[in-house]
């Protein structure tokens, strides 16, 4: 009994924190193991997830909840990493994603002993750098800067992959030596760098001989395991990828069979004798790696994507070629050169050596190893996730401690592709608008987690709104008035605790730290721009002006020396982002260079500016960036829905027809002439909310839907249900248990709810016909909850710009 009763109390504190839960339902969990709170703290240590910067007010609301006091030791406190805190105000304008991925703060956070250390991946240099490689490593700069500021050692790393074979066909195409060719694309990815003002800690070359002696190390302590062996392998291989693929990772592309699904190319069949790594043998260890650690890959849609690769078995894979010779030779085996891939991952570990060390491994993993996260993007997540613990394990290695995935970009809805003409040039963009504007954009302006979309209007929308309307707007209507009535220097002010403003910069310095310490950039910056709102309408409501005219002059010189102070607030919050735009707020409160070099993140509370520190003329901090809109489309608004009919794109994917799309219910009631039927008037962003009759009511009581957000399936065609037409459908997985979707907590009302891996849906204006109904026949087959309980469509997950649709408990259940 009292194993059943810690695994139902371990099983709600898996699936949701325990703060989430309603507290009738707390009370029932907890009196299940009534007399056993001894129980409670290991499985709070191991289970319950919170940010740091709010651990303690955690477990206040948490006490006061249940009345109840817990306690653990700092060794019980040892796994517990950040989730969300307070929720933060729904934002009209971008709605933020979820932000239930756990921090990027490690146990060893308070240990300024060990470095925090991040990495991009090292990029492939057979060609100049991109923006999809601009994208993971301005991620990477703005979490190391925020690491800095909280007081921490951070080492960031990047660097380029610069052996194999698709590198030796290229600078041969160039008609160059292979050193100098990955020599001139080296430069252009620093020069890239600077322009964006990324600041890495180490830029590794995996041609240095420093990184050759690592590899050579390491290769021969998993040869000394017994887990590499030679044998002859016939196979399919892509050059792109660099690997042997098995049939999971093919697909047959317009009648072509045996393609690449990343690179869409056939892959070629190929013989050969090389080297194997027993990967085989880590089955186990794999599986009780994801089974431990549910947090070792982010976001957790992905995780749950790796967790079926490793389920289905893995394979042996080749880790050396004999027929190139641009790549490090094979210990006592010069005819083969090692796998670009088993070489290439070992560049993290040697980019810590530093100046004078002697290359060994002993040298570079007391650096700072374990690495704290790898950024990469979801196209190389198998080697990351997959193939480099399995190889950490064999050569006696501690793992890294989380990988974080990101997705795909895209240009106006369409992937980037030089066939398109729509090739997203980083030099360029920065050339035009400068740094800051691409860094905020690609972090704030995107959910990092989900594949994003760069449209030059909406690029126009996010930073004029944002940086110079939200931010430049506060900090000018602060200082111009009050030269006008003080002169160029601040005189003595104290503002009062109570005041309102410094309420909310307390919470927003709180919220935005626990975002960015989950690389949650788009949440860590809606926390500043919160600040920055509430100072805009404070003083529209406090009116300033009209305080002067009336003469009172200290009480408007009061409500712009807060406003002042919350907008230099804003800057310390958005520095990690926008390092230009903060030191201009900087500047223009009189701060000098040096102080703002210096800045902490501990500089975000409430100090009112310094008596007598003099303030240069006002200037604007960010210049507009102009498109030729129309004044009614200067307002942020989601990309407008593609309408394509079946006989205008014959092409277009089932799935891709289909209008799904986040609802609010905002009345619920019973079916006059049904017992079995719920209807509903359901907000869907459109003009007047639609009627849906649907057929919960044997399952989900009345009360529970009532300003709930639900996934809506909004094309199909009006079909009149007991004499009440209902105009969609909400989705719910189950047959005998019926659990409704959840979507996560940011998403929008009317946002299009999108598939993993596919393009944007082009959905019909309608399924009316019998052809077209069968569309949804054909997609619902396909819907289905997963392992994790991630909705999804044929295995990819149902997700909003706020993360993956969800249900509570349901596994393997369909969708309809």
């Amino acid at each position: 009994k009292l194993a059943a009763r810690q695994s139902i109390f371990s099983s709600d504190l898996s699936e949701r924190r325990i703060t989430d839960m309603p507290r009738s339902q707390l009370s029932r969990r907890l009196q299940l193991s009534s007399g056993l709170m001894l129980m409670v703290s290991p499985l709070l240590s191991a289970a319950w997830v919170m940010p740091n910067a709010v651990a303690g007010s955690s477990l206040a609301r948490l006490s006061g909840k249940v009345g109840l006091s817990f306690a653990a030791s700092p060794s019980q406190h040892h796994f517990l990493r950040g989730a969300r805190g307070s929720a933060l105000p729904a934002s009209a304008r971008i709605p933020l994603r979820s932000t239930s991925s756990l921090s990027m703060m490690s146990q060893d956070a308070k240990d300024k002993t060990k470095p925090f250390v991040c990495t991009t991946p090292l990029y492939y240099a057979n060609g100049p750098p991109h923006m999809g490689s601009a994208y993971p490593t301005m991620a990477a700069d703005v979490l190391a800067q925020f690491q800095r500021m909280q007081g921490r050692e951070a080492v960031f790393i990047t660097g380029s992959d610069e052996h194999g074979e698709k590198i030796a066909t290229t600078a041969t195409q160039n008609g160059k030596e292979n050193q100098e060719f990955v020599d001139g694309i080296v430069g252009e990815f620093k020069d890239l760098w600077q322009k964006l003002d990324i600041k890495y800690d180490s830029f590794i070359r995996t041609t240095s001989p420093e990184h050759e002696a690592i590899v050579k190390e390491f290769f021969q302590r998993v040869w000394d395991k017994g887990d590499i062996y030679k044998k002859d392998y016939s196979g399919r291989y892509c050059v792109g990828c660099e690997a042997y693929l098995g049939d999971d990772e093919m697909e047959t592309i317009d009648g072509v069979e045996h393609c690449c699904k990343i690179h869409r190319k056939p892959a070629e069949e190929r013989s050969e004798e090389n080297y194997f790594f027993r990967l085989s043998a880590y089955q186990e260890k794999l599986e009780q790696l994801f089974k431990d650690r549910p947090d070792f890959v982010q976001p957790s849609w992905r995780f749950n994507e790796v967790k079926g690769w490793v389920d289905k078995g893995v394979p042996d894979f080749s880790i050396s070629r004999s027929t190139i010779s641009w790549g490090i030779p094979v210990p006592n085996d010069p005819d083969q050169v090692i796998y670009v891939w088993f070489d290439a991952l070992l560049g993290y570990i040697s980019a810590l050596l530093k100046e004078g060390d002697e290359p060994t491994l002993e040298n570079a993993l007391k650096r700072g190893w374990p690495c704290d996260v790898h950024i990469i993007g979801k196209d190389i997540l198998r080697f990351h996730a997959v193939y480099w613990p399995a190889m950490l394990m064999s050569a006696d290695v501690p793992l890294p401690k989380y990988i974080y995935s990101h997705g795909f970009l895209t240009k106006d809805g369409l992937k980037m592709g030089k066939s398109l003409g729509n090739v997203l040039e980083p030099a360029e963009l920065v050339d035009k608008h400068g740094a800051d504007a691409v860094r905020y954009y690609f972090t704030k302006g995107l959910d990092f987690g989900g594949d994003g979309d760069f449209a030059a209007e909406r690029f126009a929308l996010v930073l004029n709104a944002d940086l110079a309307n939200d931010v430049g707007n506060l900090l000018q209507r602060s200082l111009k008035p009050l030269m006008k009535h003080v002169g160029s220097s601040f005189p003595t002010h104290v503002t009062p605790k109570e005041n309102p403003l410094r309420e909310i910069a307390a919470s927003a310095a709180e919220k935005s730290a626990a975002a960015y310490e989950k690389m949650d950039f788009r949440g860590a910056g809606e926390a500043a721009l919160e600040l920055a709102r509430v100072g805009n309408k404070y003083i529209d409501d406090k009116a300033p002006w009209t305080l002067f005219k009336e003469g009172k002059v200290d009480e408007g010189v009061a409500v712009l020396m807060a406003c002042m102070e919350a907008t230099r607030i804003v800057a310390v919050l958005l520095s990690p982002m926008v390092p230009e735009v903060a030191g201009k707020i900087y500047h223009q409160l009189g701060f000098s260079a040096e102080e703002f070099k210096s800045l902490q993140w501990s500089d975000a509370e409430w100090r009112d500016l310094p008596e007598g520190q003099a303030f240069p003329e006002p200037a604007g901090i960010f210049n507009r960036i102009d498109l030729g809109l129309k004044e009614e489309d200067k307002k942020i608004k989601p990309a407008p829905k593609q309408k394509q009919t079946q006989q205008q794109v014959p092409d277009v994917e089932d799935i891709l027809r289909v209008d799904m799309r986040v609802g609010k219910i905002l009345k619920a009631e019973k079916h006059p002439d049904a017992d079995s039927l719920y209807v509903e008037q359901i907000d869907l962003g459109e003009e007047q909310p639609r009627t849906v009759v649907s057929g919960l009511a044997k399952y989900i009581p009345l009360e529970e839907l009532e300003g709930k957000k639900v996934a809506v399936m909004c094309n199909l065609k009006p079909s009149k249900m007991r004499g009440i037409v209902s105009e969609a459908m909400v989705l719910a997985a189950g047959t005998d248990t019926v659990e409704l979707l959840e979507v996560p907590e940011g998403a929008a009302v009317g946002e299009q709810i999108t598939i993993e891996g596919y393009d944007a849906p082009t959905p019909d204006e309608m399924l009316k016909s019998k052809g077209q109904a069968k569309v949804w026949d054909r997609v619902v087959e396909k819907l289905a909850t997963d392992a994790g309980k991630v909705a999804c469509y044929d295995g990819k997950a149902l997700k909003t710009s706020a993360g993956p649709l969800t249900v509570p408990s349901l596994t393997e259940s369909p969708i309809k």
